[in-house]
């Protein structure tokens, strides 16, 4: 017998898949919150880039907007991310 896995698994590896969107993330935990003009100058790749990378990240559950005057503001959908990307660098920082 084969376990289902729910499709919202894949969509967030998929979401993780990208070295921009782990960048975004990073970010993000560093520094809570930022609007997407910040992200493009940390990231160096186009707004247009950037937003779309910004919708993926949305729709893996990953980070939330929301409106502030004119701009939307960008920060992770809640400690779950925080924990995942804290692991993902302490794995990384202990292979050899």
């Amino acid at each position: 017998m084969t376990e289902e896995i729910n499709p919202r698994f894949f969509q967030l590896t998929r979401a993780l898949n990208h070295p921009v969107r782990i960048q975004i993330l990073n970010y993000l935990m560093k520094h809570q919150k930022s609007n997407v003009n910040s992200i493009v100058a940390i990231v160096n790749v186009s707004q247009p880039a950037v937003s779309r990378h910004l919708r993926i990240l949305l729709d893996a559950y990953l980070v939330i907007g929301h409106q502030v005057g004119k701009e939307k503001i960008y920060q992770l959908a809640d400690t779950h991310v925080e924990k995942i990307l804290e692991l993902l660098n302490q794995h990384v920082r202990e292979i050899k």
